[in-house]
C-alpha cells in the first residue's frame, strides 16, 4: 500500500470536472486502458470518483492510498 504523492492529491483536489474529462482522454489511450477497453468516458468517471475522494480525505484531514498487487 503506498500513499498518493502530494502533488497528484493536490491535483485532485483542485481539478475542474473540465480538466478532469481533458485528461481522461490521453489516460483511456495507454495501453494498459486500452487493452482492458476503458474508454474516455469510463476513464472520466473515474478521475472524477478519484477527485470526490481527494476532496473528501483533504476534509477530513486525511490522505488516499493506493493498494499495489502484481
Amino acid at each position: 500500500m503506498v500513499s498518493l504523492s502530494d502533488t497528484l492529491f493536490d491535483a485532485l483536489v483542485r481539478a475542474a470536472e473540465d480538466d478532469l474529462v481533458r485528461f481522461a482522454d490521453p489516460w483511456s489511450k495507454t495501453d494498459e486502458l486500452r487493452q482492458i477497453q476503458v474508454g474516455v468516458e469510463v476513464a472520466a468517471e473515474v478521475l472524477k470518483g478519484l477527485a470526490g475522494l481527494a476532496q473528501h480525505a483533504q476534509a477530513s484531514d486525511q490522505r488516499l492510498y493506493c493498494w499495489w498487487a502484481l
